[in-house]
C-alpha cells in the first residue's frame, strides 16, 4: 500500500512537472504585444468617429451624398451598429486580409459593431469586433458590372438583416482560436500536465510489472 501511495504521488508530481513546463514554454515563446496598426486604419477610425461611413478620398464620388446618407443613417440607428469604410482594395497596405484591418479599425475606434469593408469591383466583406452574437457576415462577390445604386440596395438589406439579431458585448466572433493569449498558455498548461500525468502513469505500470516479474522469480 505505501509503494502504491508512493507511485501515485509519482504521477502527480510528473503531472505538475509537465504543466510547470508547458505552461513555461508558451509564456516565453509568445510574442512581445507589437502595436502593428496601420496608417489607412488609423485614417478610417478618425473618419468613423463623426460618422458610420468613411470614404477614402481616392474613391469620392463613387457613392453620391444621397446614397451616403441613406447608409449612413441606417447603420447609424443599427443593433448592433453598423461601420462601413468605402476604399480601394490595396495589397501594400501593410495587412493580410481585410478581416485584419476592419477589427484594427474597430479597436482604434472603440466602438462594438459590425465593421464593414467597400471596395468599388472587388467583394464585400466584414467581421464583427467587440460582440459575441449569432454568426453573421456580409460577403458578396462582386457582379460583372459595379454600379453605386445596387451596392446601396445590397448594403442597405444586410444592414437591415443584421438589425435586431441577438448579441453581447464581450469577445468577437472572430477571436483566436485558443482564446488569445491567455487561453494560449491555459491550453499549454493542461496539455502539459495531461502529458506529465500520462509519463507519470506509464512509469508507474512499468514499476508495477517489474516488480511482478521479480517476485514471479
Amino acid at each position: 500500500m505505501k509503494r502504491l501511495i508512493i507511485g501515485l504521488i509519482v504521477t502527480l508530481v510528473c503531472a505538475g512537472i509537465g504543466g510547470a513546463a508547458a505552461w513555461w514554454v508558451a509564456s516565453s515563446g509568445l510574442p512581445a504585444e507589437v502595436d502593428t496598426t496601420t496608417e489607412r486604419a488609423r485614417l478610417a477610425a478618425d473618419g468613423l468617429s463623426e460618422s458610420h461611413v468613411y470614404v477614402d478620398p481616392s474613391v469620392e464620388g463613387m457613392f453620391s451624398d444621397e446614397q451616403i446618407a441613406r447608409i449612413d443613417e441606417a447603420a447609424n440607428t443599427s443593433d448592433p451598429e453598423v461601420f462601413v469604410v468605402v476604399w480601394p482594395e490595396s495589397r501594400q497596405a501593410g495587412y493580410g486580409p481585410s478581416s485584419d484591418v476592419l477589427r484594427q479599425i474597430g479597436r482604434l475606434l472603440d466602438r462594438p459593431g459590425v465593421y464593414v469593408q467597400v471596395s468599388p469591383g472587388d467583394a464585400l466583406d466584414s467581421v464583427d469586433v467587440g460582440i459575441d452574437g449569432e454568426y453573421f457576415s456580409i460577403y458578396e462577390s462582386p457582379a460583372e458590372e459595379w454600379s453605386s445604386s445596387r451596392e446601396t440596395t445590397l448594403l442597405l438589406d444586410k444592414i437591415a438583416e443584421n438589425d435586431g439579431r441577438e448579441y453581447e458585448l464581450g469577445e468577437d466572433t472572430g477571436s483566436d482560436y485558443w482564446g488569445g493569449t491567455a487561453g494560449t498558455i491555459g491550453a499549454g498548461a493542461l496539455i502539459g500536465s495531461f502529458g506529465g500525468g500520462l509519463v507519470g502513469t506509464i512509469a508507474l505500470v512499468g514499476w508495477f510489472i517489474m516488480r511482478r516479474r521479480r517476485a514471479g522469480v
